[in-house]
């Protein structure tokens, strides 16, 4: 069946196990990505309420994984100015939502690219169709049959590909940003703690007042 697609096959099943791969990384790298409960951030944030900075460091250590490389790279600016302490942390923030996004973007040209590259084996198989019916008539069937079957089977494998594809690509995106906004919960407990707003941690950052919330998340 495969091979009754003719020659653009290639480059549709080379599209499809490029793309199916890559998503399958990407669901790894996003499922072992481990955020601390609100819980575990308390010690954290009380050290940054006490303005300690060596206490701070150890704690966000403590945390791992990419919330605490973005949380150690505000502790390390503990003391200094609130807007330092920012742009550090904006800074990282910035590196982790890359590294959340890296390779989405593919699997998104993937999903765009197969339904053309099937219809670009639509109109070969049209193509191979018409010159057999020049040479030899529209008489014999089953020698046009090849060029039908080649327009048809790399239709279907395009479409067969590009929608797991773009299911993938929502579901990744969905994913990635959904790390981003609790990476981003986390920035805006830890600058509240270090205002001295009376938070407790991920539970009030979730739901900060109107008023609070272009203070503390603005870059």
């Amino acid at each position: 069946h495969i091979r009754k697609g003719g020659p653009v096959m290639v480059p549709i099943l080379g599209l499809a196990a490029l793309v199916f791969l890559l998503a399958f990384v990407k669901f790894l790298a996003l499922a072992f990505v481990r955020l601390p409960s609100p819980a575990r951030l308390m010690p954290l944030l009380e050290a940054v309420r006490r303005a300690d900075r060596a206490a701070a460091r150890d704690a966000a250590a403590a945390l791992g994984g990419p919330a605490g490389r973005l949380l150690a790279a505000g502790a390390d600016h503990l003391g200094g100015s609130r807007d330092l302490i920012e742009e550090a942390m904006y800074e990282r923030m910035l590196d982790l939502r890359f590294r959340f996004n890296r390779g989405l973007p593919f699997i998104a040209v993937g999903a765009a690219c197969a339904p053309l590259l099937g219809l670009l084996g639509t109109v070969t198989g049209i193509i191979s169709t018409f010159k057999l019916i020049t040479v030899f008539g529209s008489g014999d069937v089953k020698m046009l049959s090849a060029g039908i079957s080649e327009a048809l089977i790399t239709t279907e494998f395009g479409l067969l590909i590009a929608i797991p594809a773009l299911l993938a690509h929502a579901f990744l995106s969905r994913k990635a940003r959904a790390l981003q906004d609790r990476m981003e919960q986390m920035a805006v407990s830890f600058l509240g703690a270090v205002a001295g707003a009376p938070t407790a941690g991920l539970e009030a950052a979730a739901a900060p007042s109107r008023a609070a919330v272009p203070e503390a998340a603005s870059p």
